[in-house]
């Protein structure tokens, strides 16, 4: 990715281990050459959060671009401290595997539009390209022999402001909404803010209705020893005025969508579902083994963060798809978070190749007491420079030996990407001297 927030300059992520060279590994086992977990780790303002948001931005492009045909402006999100920057595109591209055969999807930007997008495939090693895009035109494509469809009639379609993956995927072409799904439906995006916490616990009211899943969250909150016995999903009954202040919030919700693909009646409804439906916390007390029952709104920050990662994080690795989570340590204990992570270390639980990349400033995570959740292949760090432009490197590029506290060395600055923090700089200009 290239020219996104504080990423002024081509960076990439890299989640195959340091070892693996080539286009492909020789037996074709992708899982035996790519790491389960990749944390980020950084002082304030390096640029983790914006890294990952790099790749929800990306994502939501694709998932979304398809209707952005009437919008006055494409989001743009260049680096801003540099004059240049605001002049030239953003890139992002993404290289995964589908059906075990390697892809690569990309695509630039600016404020008007798609200038460039392209998808290319290695089925025997070598680059085969689908079709790519030079600009905005319906002229400006070339499509490769092996992309069937209605290729050139879909390009006609595709606006400045859409990507041709998206209103491909959207017309039913078969390879596009192959590759559509794969990046939309198997990376999910977990950021730490009250929107994006409360969208993952409406999710798991559904997901409760399944037996299974409620079993598996209360193993969770058992594990987590929140003093937990039993949780349920309950509808409630809600009373005219939170009905109508409900109302009025989903209505204000939908007017704020004008594009909003559901008819306003069949959104309110859903929105006003949600709301009775409660999820029922079971707890122990003191006295003589009584059980309490709270709503979630009763629980500690830690129980419902807990619950609202541990769970969507579940499916994740039941469904070998990638999780990512912005400030995994926010509300939680650091032994529970070194749990959460083991989770996609474990080969029996993780049997389908999931895989996590988060963002902390947990340093704990590196050592021993959080038992190994993280070795080197795992850890890479966020550095921003003095032009304020952010740096992204793995612990790999240093001589780590098995014996060496990753954790004592990182804070000691071996491996850059800590703060300089200067106590006296800081007391000398807080303190008033008597003279003034």
């Amino acid at each position: 990715m290239t020219n996104h927030r504080s990423i002024r300059d081509s960076t990439e992520l890299v989640l195959t281990k340091s070892s693996f060279e080539g286009v492909r590994p020789a037996d074709g086992d992708w899982k035996s050459v790519t790491n389960r977990i990749v944390g980020i780790f950084g002082s304030n303002a390096s640029g983790k959060t914006n890294l990952l948001h790099a790749i929800h931005f990306a994502l939501d492009a694709i998932r979304k671009s398809a209707a952005w045909g009437e919008e006055e402006k494409f989001p743009y999100h260049p680096f801003i401290l540099d004059s240049l920057c605001a002049h030239q595109t953003s890139a992002y591209e993404f290289d995964f595997t589908l059906d075990e055969i390697r892809y690569e999807y990309g695509f630039e930007s600016d404020v008007e539009g798609v200038k460039a997008e392209w998808l290319a495939t290695f089925p025997e090693g070598r680059r085969r390209v689908l079709f790519e895009r030079s600009g905005p035109e319906p002229g400006a494509y070339t499509f490769g022999r092996f992309l069937k469809g209605e290729n050139v009639r879909i390009s006609r379609m595709t606006g400045p402001k859409n990507l041709f993956l998206s209103v491909a995927a959207k017309l039913n072409h078969a390879e596009a909404k192959r590759v559509h799904r794969r990046l939309t439906r198997h990376i999910q995006y977990a950021a730490y803010s009250e929107t994006q916490q409360q969208g993952r616990i409406s999710a798991i009211k559904k997901w409760m209705e399944s037996d299974s899943v409620r079993q598996k969250a209360e193993s969770l909150l058992k594990f987590a020893d929140l003093g937990i016995s039993r949780l349920a999903v309950e509808d409630v009954e809600l009373s005219p005025e939170m009905r109508k202040m409900f109302t009025t919030v989903a209505e204000q919700v939908f007017d704020t969508f004008p594009n909003a693909r559901v008819a306003k009646d069949d959104f309110l409804e859903s929105f006003l579902a949600d709301q009775q439906r409660k999820i029922k916390f079971w707890h122990k007390g003191g006295d003589g083994g009584k059980n309490y029952v709270l709503d979630i709104e009763s629980e500690s920050s830690g129980t419902v963060a807990w619950l609202s990662l541990a769970i969507p994080a579940i499916r994740a690795i039941d469904n070998g798809q990638v999780f990512v989570v912005d400030e995994i340590d926010a509300s939680l204990h650091p032994r529970l978070t070194a749990a959460f992570i083991s989770l996609f270390r474990d080969t029996e639980i993780n049997t389908k190749g999931a895989q996590l990349i988060f963002a902390s400033h947990d340093t704990s995570l590196m050592g021993h007491l959080a038992g190994g959740a993280l070795g080197k292949e795992d850890v890479w760090f966020a550095e921003k420079g003095v032009d304020g432009a952010s740096e992204y490197f793995p612990l790999t590029d240093f001589p780590v030996k098995a014996d060496h506290n990753l954790e004592r060395r990182y804070l000691s600055g071996r491996y850059g990407a800590v703060p300089a923090v200067s106590w006296e700089d800081l007391r000398a200009s807080l303190v008033v001297g008597d003279h003034e």
